[in-house]
């Protein structure tokens, strides 16, 4: 009964798009713990994930790894379809994002890929893939999320890219991966409010031009919906206060219980896509329904202790074991219709 409930509400959504002259449209982002090809980087620090390394990452587990990245992918769209738009974070650079598109089941579709090039010391960036037959490029850029008051650490940039649709719409869409939590949650915090805030200041250059642009946030944020980061300084939440704010749909996930990481036996939400109001109040192009916000938790990305029950991500790696799962974070996707 579910399954046809869900399915009648696609065809329902469906519909609506081709009356308004669109098709639906699925964006997803995926942490893909750790996306790196075999070959050595003499100019980056990708030594841990070479051949002759300790962790043994030769072409078979590489393309394995590519294999199950697409797989997870293919599988927050129902039937044939692909996501129109992907947000990637932990790839090494633009050729494994090219490797996905040319070995997987996206050499069935047209997409091309954007990367970050960014100065974090373990050599992993920020990525973007796009249906060309959606999405045109209009412009690509870096914002830099490391401050360099907080003392000795570069961090990812923020993918910046401006995408314009086959109905004339303009999406600005930012893949973020703000800096880990390693040194503990308030040791650390003041760098992702320093992400946040180059962020913010971005959207708000956006928003004093049009108060109904089309914005799109999705990452790895390393900060739960509800902390100062997202609700204070990035200014969303599942409520907002005003036109200028943001809407998170996964912060109604998170209140719920529901996550896409797990850690000290709790589920809670890292992963986010967050959007603009303009997408909220459109009587026009793509809109976005609020409870239209999901984690792909699918028996296969996940590893289930049999004597206790308990989930969690079914990772590549645990330290030096090689466990060969998908990633240590799930999926999210949500749809524009």
């Amino acid at each position: 009964m579910k399954k046809l409930i869900i399915s009648l509400y696609l065809v329902f959504i469906s519909i609506i798009a081709v009356a308004q002259g669109t098709q639906t449209i699925t964006v997803a982002f995926y942490n893909t713990e750790n996306f790196f090809d075999t070959k050595d980087d003499p100019e980056k620090n990708d030594d841990e994930f070479l051949p002759e390394s300790k962790l043994k990452w030769d072409e078979t587990r590489y393309l394995n790894k590519l294999t199950k990245i697409a797989q997870v992918l293919d599988s927050t769209v129902v039937g044939e379809d692909l996501p129109n738009l992907v947000g990637l974070v932990e790839v090494e650079n633009n050729d494994v994002l090219q490797e996905l598109i040319n070995q997987s089941v996206f050499k069935t579709k047209n997409y091309a890929s954007l990367c970050t090039n960014s100065p974090d010391v373990r050599s992993i960036d920020c990525g973007l893939l796009y249906d060309k037959s959606i999405f045109t490029l209009v412009e690509f850029k870096e914002l830099n999320a490391t401050n360099p008051t907080l003392g000795d650490y570069k961090t990812r940039n923020i993918l910046f890219a401006t995408l314009k649709t086959t109905n004339g719409d303009v999406f600005y869409v930012f893949v973020n991966h703000w800096p880990s939590r390693r040194e503990g949650v308030e040791a650390s915090e003041p760098r992702r409010i320093y992400a946040a805030e180059q962020l913010r200041k971005q959207v708000d250059e956006i928003l004093k031009k049009d108060k109904g642009a089309k914005i799109i946030i999705m990452g790895d944020f390393n900060d739960h919906p509800d902390n100062r980061s997202i609700t204070n300084i990035l200014r969303a939440s599942d409520q907002p206060k005003n036109n200028l704010d943001l809407y998170n749909p996964f912060q109604t996930l998170d209140k719920n219980k529901q996550g896409t990481h797990y850690y000290n036996k709790e589920w809670r939400v890292l992963d986010q896509i967050i959007v603009s109001q303009g997408f909220l109040r459109s009587k026009k192009g793509y809109g976005f329904l609020p409870k239209n916000a999901h984690i792909l938790k699918k028996d296969f990305v996940l590893f289930k202790n049999e004597k206790t029950g308990e989930e969690r991500p079914n990772r590549t790696y645990g330290g030096e074991k090689y466990f060969n799962g998908y990633s240590d974070h799930l999926a999210i996707y949500i749809m524009l219709y």
